[in-house]
C-alpha cells in the first residue's frame, strides 16, 4: 500500500478503537469484511464471520462502560501492497462519569485489506497481559479495579492533591504562582520558560533546566527545550507525545525508542 493508505489504516484503527469503546459498535461493524475472524480478549471470542462478531459486540455492549484511550502507539507491519497490519497498545480508561474506575493495558492487531479506494478490515485480535485483569465467574467485562488501577488511581489522585507551586516572574516583573498539577508541560521559549496549563500560558523567567528541577516528580524532559507532566499524556507517536490538550511536543529521533519506553512504562504501573 502507499504511504497515503498506510496513515488511513492507522487512523482507522484509532477511530474504530475510539468509537468502540465510547459503544458506537456500528462504525466499527462499518469496515469489517464478511468473512472477518475476531479474536478477543474473553475466551469465547475466537470466531469467523461478521454476523457472529455482530452478535459477540451487542452481548459485550451490555456490560461495557464508555471508555477513552491513553498513551496510544500504533505500528504499521506486513506491507504487502493490497493487505497491512497495525498493531498497537494503549490504556483503556472508564469515563469520568462512570460509577467506577479502571483502567488495562491493551494490545491489539488489525489487518486491512484494500477494497477499490477503501479498506476493510479482515482480522482483529485484541488481548490484555497475561494476569493483568482478573474477570470473576460469569463476567464478560471485568468490573474489579485491578493493580494497575489501582496504581494509576494514586498517581492521579496524588496529582490532583498537590498543592506545590512553582514560584516565577514573568518579563513584565509579574510574579506568578503556578499550582504544578495544573501544568501540561513546558517550553523553552528565548530567555524563557512558556509553561502551558490548563487554563492558559504563562511565561517566566526560567530556563527550563531549572524549571524540570522544580517541577520534580512525575514531569519528564522529552526533549532538550520541552519538559512534559506525564499525567496528562494522551497518544505518542513517532516522533512527539500528544498531551491531553492536543498539543504535540518532539521527541528528538535518535532518542524516541528511549524515551517512549520510558513513558510507557511510567503510565503502565
Amino acid at each position: 500500500m502507499v504511504k497515503k493508505m498506510l496513515d488511513k489504516a492507522v487512523e482507522l484503527t484509532k477511530e474504530c478503537l475510539r468509537r468502540y469503546w465510547q459503544l458506537d459498535i456500528n462504525y466499527l461493524l462499518s469496515f469489517c469484511a464478511d468473512d472477518i475472524t475476531w479474536v478477543g480478549a474473553v475466551q469465547s471470542e475466537f470466531m469467523q464471520g461478521k454476523d457472529q462478531m455482530c452478535e459477540d459486540f451487542e452481548q459485550l455492549k451490555k456490560e461495557l462502560k464508555p471508555c477513552h484511550l491513553l498513551c496510544q502507539e500504533y505500528i504499521v507491519m506486513n506491507n504487502s501492497g493490497s493487505i497491512c497490519t497495525v498493531i498497537g497498545r494503549y490504556l483503556v480508561t472508564t469515563d469520568d462519569d462512570v460509577e467506577y474506575f479502571l483502567q488495562a493495558q491493551q494490545r491489539c492487531t488489525f489487518i486491512w485489506a484494500k477494497k477499490g479506494e477503501s479498506l476493510e478490515i479482515k482480522h482483529i485480535h485484541v488481548s490484555n497481559p497475561i494476569g493483568e485483569m482478573k474477570i470473576s465467574e460469569n463476567e464478560i467485562f471485568v468490573n474489579e479495579m485491578g493493580k494497575m488501577a489501582g496504581e494509576y488511581m494514586k498517581r492521579h489522585i496524588n496529582t490532583l492533591n498537590d498543592t506545590a507551586k512553582i514560584v516565577g516572574t514573568s518579563p513584565d516583573g509579574h510574579l506568578h504562582f503556578i499550582n504544578r498539577s495544573e501544568i501540561i508541560y513546558a517550553c523553552a521559549w528565548n530567555k524563557y520558560c512558556e509553561i502551558h496549563t490548563l487554563s492558559g500560558e504563562i511565561n517566566l523567567k526560567m530556563q527550563i533546566s531549572e524549571f524540570l528541577k522544580l517541577a520534580g516528580e512525575g514531569f519528564a524532559a522529552v526533549h532538550r527545550s520541552y519538559v512534559i507532566n506525564k499525567i496528562y499524556i494522551k497518544e505518542i507517536r513517532p516522533y512527539d507525545v500528544v498531551m491531553i490538550d492536543g498539543s504535540a511536543v518532539p521527541i528528538p529521533m535518535r532518542k524516541f525508542t528511549q524515551i517512549k519506553d520510558m513513558l510507557i512504562d511510567s503510565q503502565m504501573g
